[in-house]
């Protein structure tokens, strides 16, 4: 029937469209002060997939459980779809150019409760899946990701997580909840009919796939039945909370400690983010069964504040909080069910909000079934779509609607060209620099013991040159002698072998004479380096941290003469990370600290004095300082060393004190190895992006090189885009306009291969704002008996 009316409205598709890219419709009157009745803010356009391009659903009838995530590591996300009644009980649905393909991930009939939750558990790079049984069981399972063995799939592997105990696992979430540097899985047991329903929460076993169960400990009991879960900062502390049934939960002094937001309003779908600016994080709450409200909680200082958004609901089981219209600020989606048929009505609901806690509604067609309905990136263009899931009404189908709005004021991050600049340098190489070495205006590409001048064309010939003997491992690019142009500075070993000589390559215009009037240490290979007038009006010089541990952080000092004078060094601190080195005037009093991953070297008058930015757990690899949030501090951006498996990516908010200890934001844990960093604005949006390369000298062919879009310009969201898969990254992923195009592209190198690599970025440059749309004539009016069917979201009349 739904198929028969979308086909006769096919030729209304443009008139529609029209209408909602206009906003000729005016929204509902506001019911509080947290609606608007005016159609001010941008709105968003969609495109249904109707007919042939639906979704090839052919699993269960009552469709409980859905996620979307990236299961193949292509740049898209996937849907994933669980349920009960028949086999099989989960199904994998990919999008691609030529249309959707399904895949059989659980093949057994199995009763899925609703939920769902997604984690790269096994620590192998790929996204694995979690669920549980319905009223009818007692156990919680885990899918292991075969990929990149999916080509056909070659089979999940089903594992367990809980079994025994009471029935029904209503929802599930992972996050770092106790701040270990590792992800826990929390999860609802609701029981059967006057149990409590218990709250759990289970480390990842040290080698899951071998663990016949897990170990979930209870951390709340509550005797009303409970529902919802997600997880954010709610106090901005720099860990991971817990939210769900009325509650916040944060992790203190080795508990976990409940805090009521509303402990009336348990049975719930729950969000939360920074809606109104300023203070603790917001939660939104609608009620997922029965008849209720969309609520917005704000945390006042002393009390959580309730404001309702939407009033009037009907088993709203679908809430989701995202940036769908490109604006910078957060807006929300609501959907009601149809259960056994019920609620004709039933109402799809887009909020729209301005960043200041003031929001429009909007509404798409009526008559939809939205269970777990989610939003999902499925075409890889870089906004959010929504994927509508039914429950039991004319299932097994889902309804997608693509988002395709254009946003002006961003490069779309998902096109690049991959160059090889040299197949097979002689030797490994520790670093890959770029700088204009003959004065052509181009950037030119250092690394190892060679450079290589830039052909004009990022697809032209790249001639590899020596640079000259001894200097084997480029460390620095910089004017040592005052000259006008780019010297290089490096040590004498080759590859990684234990070398703590220095050299010093002087430039003339793009010929080198290679000089070794530097003092010596007794380093093994650096891992560290970086240059600068650490006083204003002092010498330059090199701070250089190495590999091999209790060397200190030591600094070369360029004499006035550089190539007939010595180059003094000695140690300026005892303590030392091993790693990367970034160099800024972190605590703002004019002169040059340096960053040392999770601590900082602050320049007193030419002492340095070591401090803490966090202890959290971790070894730091690749930093960068960079202003994340925009408030006129440094924060720290650090990659932790994990080599072949997961580790951790995050930033470190610099608060009013430096000294102070610094606010951690756990951007993701489950990048293989990111041990390659650098920090940019990749997508001309005036925010920091970061560019990261994945360790994993052992299978490179799964490495990936990833793009972390900075999604609110405030490093609250990510956006994840992968550039390349199948190039294995260290020391590398360095983010340079080698093109001179004005966007920035990605230079690389690995530890497993000899390849110098470019990735050139082929957005197209950021558009002119359009012209204004001429005055429209009065719309059409539509029949009413085809409004829930329209194959396009509008404003509800």
């Amino acid at each position: 029937m739904i198929k028969a009316k979308e086909e006769s409205l096919r030729s209304l598709t443009n008139v529609l469209l029209l209408l909602a890219l206009l906003g000729s419709c005016t929204a509902p009157a506001a019911t509080n002060r947290l609606l608007s009745s005016a159609s001010s803010l941008p709105l968003a356009q969609w495109n249904y997939l109707a007919d042939a391009a639906a979704p090839p659903m052919d699993g269960p009838l009552e469709q409980t459980m859905m996620v979307s995530f990236d299961i193949d590591r292509d740049g898209r996300d996937d849907i994933v779809v669980g349920g009960r009644g028949r086999a099989p009980a989960l199904v994998w649905l990919r999008y691609t150019n030529a249309g959707w393909q399904r895949f059989v991930i659980e093949p057994d009939r199995l009763s899925i409760e609703a939920g769902g939750a997604f984690a790269d558990i096994d620590g192998d790079g790929d996204l694995d899946i979690v669920a549980g049984e319905d009223y009818s069981g007692n156990r919680v399972f885990w899918w292991e990701n075969p990929y990149p063995n999916d080509h056909p799939p070659e089979g999940w592997t089903r594992h367990l997580i809980k079994s025994g105990g009471q029935n029904r696992h209503h929802d599930q979430v992972f996050g770092d909840f106790n701040g270990d540097g590792r992800l826990e899985l929390a999860f609802w047991n609701q029981g059967n009919r006057n149990q409590p329903s218990i709250l759990y929460m289970a480390a990842i076993p040290p080698d899951p796939r071998a663990a016949s169960l897990w170990t979930p400990t209870p951390i709340f009991t509550s005797t009303l039945y409970a529902e919802g879960l997600t997880a954010a900062d709610i106090d901005g502390n720099g860990i991971t909370d817990l939210i769900g049934g009325g509650h916040w939960f944060r992790f203190e002094n080795g508990r976990y400690v409940a805090e009521a937001i509303d402990a009336g309003n348990r049975g719930i779908r729950v969000v939360a983010g920074q809606i109104i600016p300023g203070g603790r994080l917001e939660v939104v709450t609608s009620t997922s069964h029965g008849k209720g409200t969309i609520d917005l909680y704000h945390w006042t200082g002393a009390a959580w504040e309730r404001q309702i958004l939407v009033d009037r609901m009907e088993d709203a089981h679908s809430l989701a909080l995202a940036d769908l219209n490109h604006d910078g600020h957060l807006d929300l989606f609501c959907g009601e069910m149809r259960l056994d048929g019920g609620n004709a009505d039933s109402r799809m609901i887009l909020l729209y909000g301005n960043g200041l806690g003031v929001f429009e509604l909007m509404e798409g067609p009526a008559g939809i079934d939205h269970h777990e309905s989610r939003l999902g990136d499925i075409d890889g263009d870089g906004d959010l779509d929504i994927l509508g899931k039914p429950y039991n009404f004319e299932t097994p189908r889902l309804h997608i609607w693509l988002n395709e709005t254009n946003n002006p004021t961003k490069r779309n991050l998902s096109r690049w060209r991959r160059h090889v600049i040299d197949a097979a340098r002689p030797e490994r190489a520790i670093f890959v620099l770029h700088g204009d070495l003959d004065g052509d205006g181009l950037p030119d590409v250092v690394s190892g013991a060679w450079w290589y001048r830039n052909p004009g064309r990022s697809d032209g010939e790249w001639v590899r040159a020596p640079i000259g003997e001894p200097l084997r491992n480029a460390a620095i690019l910089a004017d040592f002698d005052n000259d006008g142009d780019l010297d290089i500075f490096g040590t004498q070993g080759r590859g990684s072998e234990r070398n703590g000589r220095f050299a010093w390559a002087r430039n003339d215009g793009g010929t080198f004479t290679v000089l070794t009037n530097l003092f010596a240490s007794a380093g093994d290979f650096l891992q560290g380096a970086v240059g600068g007038r650490f006083t204003p009006d002092g010498p330059f010089e090199i701070a250089l941290s190495w590999h091999e541990a209790g060397r200190g952080i030591q600094q070369l000092s360029v004499p006035d003469d550089p190539a007939v004078a010595t180059w003094n060094l000695r140690t300026i601190s005892s303590l030392s990370q091993d790693e990367e080195l970034s160099a800024g005037d972190i605590d703002r009093d004019g002169d040059l600290d340096l960053l040392k991953g999770t601590r900082w070297l602050r320049n007193d008058n030419d002492n340095w004095t070591s401090l803490t930015i966090s202890d959290r757990s971790g070894a730091p690899d690749r930093n960068r300082l960079a202003d994340m949030n925009r408030d006129g501090r440094l924060d720290a951006v650090v990659g932790f060393e994990a080599i072949g498996v997961a580790g951790k990516l995050a930033w470190y908010e610099q608060g009013e004190d430096p000294a102070a200890h610094w606010v951690e934001h756990v951007i993701t844990v489950d990048v293989i190895g990111p041990m390659s960093l650098d920090v940019g604005d990749l997508d001309g949006d005036g925010d920091l992006d970061l560019v990261v390369g994945e360790h994993d000298p052992s299978r490179p062919e799964r490495a990936r090189l990833l793009i972390f879009e900075n999604d609110d310009g405030r490093g609250a969201r990510w956006r994840r885009w992968t550039v390349y898969t199948g190039d294995e990254h260290h020391d590398g992923a360095q983010l340079v306009d080698i093109d001179n195009d004005g966007d920035l592209d990605i230079i690389s190198i690995g530890w497993s291969h000899n390849r110098v690599i470019l990735y050139e970025n082929l957005a197209a440059p950021l558009p002119a704002p359009p012209p204004s749309p001429p005055p429209s004539p009065e719309p059409p009016v539509l029949p009413d008996q085809y409004r829930k069917y329209l194959p396009t979201i509008m404003i509800h009349p």
